[in-house]
């Protein structure tokens, strides 16, 4: 079957059909892959049947994987899945909708804020899989922003203000302002806050995006309130409807977007109510194919 890559917004997201990545990994359908991701950013592939083992073999062909530490869980309290997978579910360790007083509920509020994947680790974090094995009847949406055309429609102005700054980034700023949780030493010890560029240029294509997003909380060398005055106001432009898709999932969908150039984030759903399975992966470096190519 030949596959097909359909822009489904504008010069942004596309979709990806005639291809399974279960039984075809070679470097040409990999390649259609990434070609993807470098001009749309977001790419989604229906109907990839995924178990957990060909979803973290699919990704390591992009990558060198990340692990999981899952935070949120009581002391003793075992992850639901096992460290390649973040788990992005309102699931406990039996698979049953997450209790009313489960910490975890409140850590994964964070996720409905808008975020670019471990910008708050010292890593060239690349492309995320995330993975729809159970999706409720509505709502639980995942939507995305374009951060190269934001970009590119600054005024020239703020490109020059910008265009050498640095940003804090932490995963506890995001989560304190879902509502935090209770954070524990041994939590906030294993991912102190590293500082980003507020403009990358992107290796594979040349173009420039902003690193912005809830994980930001300070600017470098700006006073507290000048650099979050900053940080709000380039995100209000990065988030006018012109640069945002909405991804309403289908159960087995695959959707990888680059971490370079967008921001996300998931919709609220009835979560009390209906389950949402969903699982990720994310890779840092290189595409594995493609050195192995070389």
């Amino acid at each position: 079957m030949t596959i097909s890559v359909t822009p489904i917004s504008d010069a942004f997201v596309a979709r990806i059909e005639g291809l399974d990545l279960r039984l075809d990994r070679s470097p040409a359908a990999l390649g259609v892959v990434e070609e993807a991701l470098d001009r749309y950013a977001v790419v989604v592939l229906p109907a990839q049947n995924l178990s957990d083992d060909e979803q973290i073999e699919i990704s390591k062909c992009f990558g060198d994987l990340s692990y999981a530490l899952n935070h949120g869980r009581a002391v003793g309290q075992n992850a639901r899945l096992r460290p390649e997978l973040y788990d992005i579910s309102n699931l406990d360790e039996k698979h049953g909708i997450l209790g009313e007083a489960d910490r975890r509920r409140q850590w994964r509020e964070a996720d409905k804020l808008w975020h670019t994947d471990r910008s708050f680790i010292d890593a060239d974090t690349t492309y995320s899989f995330l993975s729809g094995r159970i999706v409720p009847p509505t709502g639980g949406n995942t939507d995305f922003a374009d951060m190269r055309r934001a970009y590119d429609d600054l005024p020239e102005a703020m490109k020059t203000r910008i265009a050498d700054l640095q940003a804090v980034h932490s995963i506890w700023h995001s989560r304190a302002l879902a509502g935090g949780v209770d954070f524990r030493p041994d939590e906030i010890a294993t991912m102190p806050p590293v500082v980003q560029p507020l403009v990358r240029v992107h290796p594979r294509t040349g173009r420039r995006s902003m690193v912005l997003a809830s994980h930001a909380s300070e600017i470098v060398g700006i006073g507290p309130e000048e650099g979050r005055a900053l940080l709000a106001e380039l995100t209000a432009f990065a988030l006018q409807p012109r640069y945002l898709h909405s991804h309403v999932w289908t159960q087995r969908d695959l959707v990888i977007w680059d971490n370079r150039c967008t921001m996300h984030r998931g919709t609220p759903f009835d979560d009390k109510t209906y389950r949402r399975d969903m699982r990720r992966t994310t890779v840092q470096g290189p595409s594995r194919y493609a050195r192995a190519a070389a």
